[in-house]
């Protein structure tokens, strides 16, 4: 293994940690009397697309480790935890048997939350990039469609009007699906 490959597992552990959250999360929700809503399995959805990207983004980076500085490894530790914390409220935890499970009440209590750790992702992600690209290349790219993120985002945060969100998070979907389509790991 690579000295990158060596501290990248450290952060990598932290996402699987995060994704194995979200499955067993699922699992409760099975078997159990759910009052079922739309917006939660969706955060978890979004929540998952996020972690997946996030290391497709990371393999592809393989050729930056020349550049990886401790500061930039604490950013990428920083980002894993968000998105380990992001992954951990999109769903219900554990409730006593027999108690059902209400997904509209969960992200009505939990939607605040869930997108401060979002947009917070967002400034770590695009931070540890910028540092990244200027290590690198010694400029930055200004123009990105990522930056409508913080903005809808933080709009997550101020409404709660339930089709906005269902049509953020639908949003969100179909932008992280679409960032990984046909890509490769060559």
């Amino acid at each position: 293994m690579t000295p990158f490959e060596y501290l990248l597992l450290f952060a990598l552990i932290v996402l699987g940690v995060a994704v194995n959250d979200l499955a067993v999360s699922l699992h409760r929700l099975f078997g159990r009397p759910v009052r079922w809503d739309a917006l939660a399995p969706l955060a978890a959805v979004v929540a998952f697309l996020k972690i997946v990207s996030q290391w497709w983004t990371w393999y592809g980076g393989a050729g930056l480790a020349s550049a990886l500085t401790f500061e930039l490894f604490l950013g990428i530790l920083t980002g894993s935890v968000l998105l380990s914390l992001l992954a951990a409220c999109a769903l219900p935890d554990e409730r006593p048997p027999g108690e059902a499970i209400d997904l509209k009440a969960h992200y009505a209590r939990f939607a605040g939350q869930y997108w401060i750790l979002f947009l917070l992702h967002w400034l770590v992600a695009r931070g540890m990039s910028v540092l990244a690209e200027v290590s690198t290349t010694g400029t930055v790219d200004v123009i990105k469609s990522t930056y409508l993120i913080p903005p809808l985002a933080a709009s997550l945060i101020i409404v709660r009007t339930r089709w906005w969100h269902g049509l953020c998070l639908v949003g969100f979907t179909a932008y992280y699906i679409s960032q990984l389509l046909g890509r490769t790991l060559n």
